[in-house]
């Protein structure tokens, strides 16, 4: 098998070394201790981030070389199929570090200011009230939809990264990487625009949201988690457009042409995602807004250039096709 980048490959590249770039511009988004040695974890971020995109240029070597015949064994087909499968979906891995670094970076790029004020006034224009403080506030004194909704808003984690492995385990790579792309794609849009357009949201905006917090929500095991979570985590930052909405009406689309099954399953709850980033104080009303009408242009904009792309990609690789 020739060296053969994919679209993914290339993408996933560009935006580590331009986060790379924006680690070494803004280096103080932590401090580490080393001993006595206290280093700008910038500094550290940025190799971390040329091993990623090192990672995303020697995936096809490391697929090559763990590749086997139809005669192999069990054993090795079974390993061979497993390194084909992270080839596909390794991008799935490194969002979360993109996406929290985006938050930690803006915070520096832009010196502490956020758009905040001017989404806290769109959302009191357009509804009269301010939906992340009264959408929980009725609801509220049930533990069982308290419950529902965080458990929604986690459920997200799950379906954005299963819903696109269904092509790949029905055989259908080409498919799987085109789509892995589209997210990847429009992840690596998002996470950049993020790093110059800070926006925290209402429960890090609003004094009583923020003094309020999530004290004395009662729940199960998914209020439990995300309050204890929240209290070592800070995620202010990344507010719109909403990727909990971008990622769900996405997967969503995907999953409607991947298996109608699968559709029927995530509808549902995909519904409470979009809902439950309003009620756990996360978002504004317009973050919503904002995170549909991108689901419903990007994603698509790099689903239907795919095959231009590998084309691309193809010759980058010094192949024809």
């Amino acid at each position: 098998m020739k060296y053969r980048l994919k679209p993914h490959d290339i993408a996933w590249a560009i935006l580590s070394l331009l986060f790379a770039a924006f680690s070494l511009a803004w280096p103080w988004t932590g401090a580490p201790s080393l001993g006595a040695l206290r280093l700008p974890r910038g500094y550290l971020m940025f190799f971390a981030y040329l091993c990623i995109a090192a990672l995303s240029l020697l995936m096809p070597i490391v697929e090559t070389a763990f590749s086997a015949p139809p005669e192999a064994g069990k054993a090795r087909r079974s390993a061979a199929w497993l390194v084909s499968f992270a080839r596909t979906y390794y991008p799935q891995a490194f969002i979360a570090i993109f996406f929290t670094d985006s938050i930690l970076l803006s915070a520096q790029a832009l010196g502490g200011f956020s758009h905040d004020a001017f989404f806290e006034a769109a959302d009191l224009a357009i509804f009269g009230f301010q939906p992340a403080r009264e959408f929980s506030k009725a609801l509220g004194s049930r533990a069982w939809v308290n419950e529902l909704m965080f458990g929604s808003y986690f459920a997200y984690f799950a379906f954005m990264v299963i819903a696109i492995w269904i092509p790949y385990l029905k055989g259908h790579r080409e498919e799987a990487e085109r789509q892995v792309f589209a997210v990847a794609a429009t992840m690596a849009v998002v996470c950049t625009w993020y790093v110059f357009f800070r926006v925290q949201g209402p429960k890090y905006w609003l004094p009583d949201l923020q003094t309020a917090w999530y004290d004395g929500i009662e729940g199960g095991l998914f209020v439990s988690l995300f309050q204890s979570s929240l209290a070592k985590t800070t995620l202010s930052g990344a507010a719109f457009p909403s990727t909990h909405v971008i990622l769900t009406l996405t997967t969503l689309a995907l999953a409607w042409r991947n298996d109608r099954r699968f559709f029927a399953l995530y509808l549902p709850v995909a519904c409470l995602i979009i809902l439950s980033t309003v009620y756990i104080r996360a978002h504004w009303a317009t973050d919503i807004l904002g995170g549909a009408l991108v689901a419903a242009i990007v994603p698509r904009l790099f689903y239907r250039g795919y095959g231009r792309l590998d084309r691309f990609a193809a010759r980058l690789s010094g192949q024809t096709a």
